[in-house]
């Protein structure tokens, strides 16, 4: 059975988004970042990056799920975002969630206690 995938509420400035990536997403945005990977927003042949403010916005833009929300719109409200006190890192931590809810990095794995703990022959 399909699951659906999760959307996230995000308060940009005066705008609320609605985020989630779709596979149709996930290509368009790619394109719009010169055809780089989702991935090369965080890392690059050096290791750990940070993003551009011009990558999160197209990433914000792509992602967002309410009709009408043109670039422009993204821009100036993303002012206001910057004014209300946030920073750019409030943004990124926004993208790395959206990017971990639709499952660009795979499935959580956890290991319960029980299966590390070695146990002693006699």
């Amino acid at each position: 059975m399909a699951t659906k995938k999760a959307m996230k509420e995000f308060q940009l400035g005066d705008l609320t988004l609605e985020l989630k990536l779709t596979t149709q997403d996930m290509v368009a945005i790619e394109a719009r970042l010169g055809n780089r990977s989702l991935m090369s927003l965080f890392m690059d042949g050096d290791g750990a990056k940070m993003p551009s403010i011009k990558d999160c916005l197209i990433f914000l833009q792509g992602a967002n799920q309410v009709h009408g929300v043109t670039d422009e719109k993204i821009a100036q409200a993303f002012e206001k975002f910057l004014q209300a006190g946030n920073s750019p890192i409030d943004l990124i931590t926004v993208i790395s969630e959206v990017l971990q809810e639709s499952g660009f990095f795979g499935k959580k794995v956890t290991q319960s206690k029980t299966n590390s703990v070695l146990q002693l022959e006699k």
